[in-house]
C-alpha cells in the first residue's frame, strides 16, 4: 500500500515552490513504447498504488508549471524491471492519460477522484522536468519499494 508523503508548498518572494515527497510499497509502473500501460493489467495496480500516494501528497499543493525535478529511488531487483522504463512509468503515470487512451472506468472506481486517470496529479505535462536523479539499490528480497520527491515551481 502507499503511504502518504510529506508535501508542502512554500512561497519565497514572488515564487511558489511546491515539495512533495512519498514511498510506495510496490514495484513502480514499466512504460513500454508498444503498448498503454493504462491499459495493460498487470500495471494497472502499480499505477493506482504511484497515482493513490502522489494524490495524497500533493493535497493542498498546486501543481507546478515549470522548472520540475525528480528524485526518486527504486528498491528493487534488476531482474524487476529497467531503470528507464520504471522512470517512463512514474513520469507518464502522474500526469493524465492522454484523451485518446481508453480507460476502462470500473477498474478506476475504487481509487479517491484525485487519483483516477482524467486527473493530472504533480505536473500536467512532463516536458516542464528539468531534472530527473534515478537510483537503484539493489533489494535482496522480493519486497519492492520506491521514493518519489517531487519539486518545482
Amino acid at each position: 500500500m502507499p503511504l502518504g508523503g510529506n508535501s508542502r508548498g512554500a512561497t519565497i518572494g514572488d515564487i511558489c515552490e511546491m515539495k512533495i515527497h512519498f514511498r510506495v510499497d510496490a514495484l513502480p509502473p514499466k512504460k513500454d513504447g508498444a503498448n498503454s500501460m493504462w491499459r495493460k493489467g498487470s500495471e494497472l495496480p502499480r499505477l493506482k498504488a504511484l497515482r493513490v500516494a502522489a494524490s495524497q501528497a500533493m493535497i493542498g499543493v498546486s501543481l507546478p508549471v515549470k522548472d520540475v525535478q525528480l528524485k526518486l529511488t527504486f528498491h528493487t531487483d534488476p531482474k524487476a524491471g529497467d531503470l528507464d522504463s520504471f522512470i517512463a512509468g512514474i513520469c507518464d503515470g502522474l500526469m493524465a492519460a492522454h484523451a485518446s487512451t481508453p480507460i476502462d472506468a470500473s477498474a478506476w472506481f475504487d481509487l479517491p477522484a484525485a487519483a483516477r486517470p482524467a486527473k493530472a496529479i504533480a505536473f500536467g505535462d512532463d516536458a516542464i522536468i528539468s531534472k530527473i536523479d534515478a537510483e537503484r539499490i539493489v533489494a535482496k528480497a522480493t519486497r519492492y519499494w520506491y521514493e518519489v520527491a517531487i519539486s518545482g515551481e
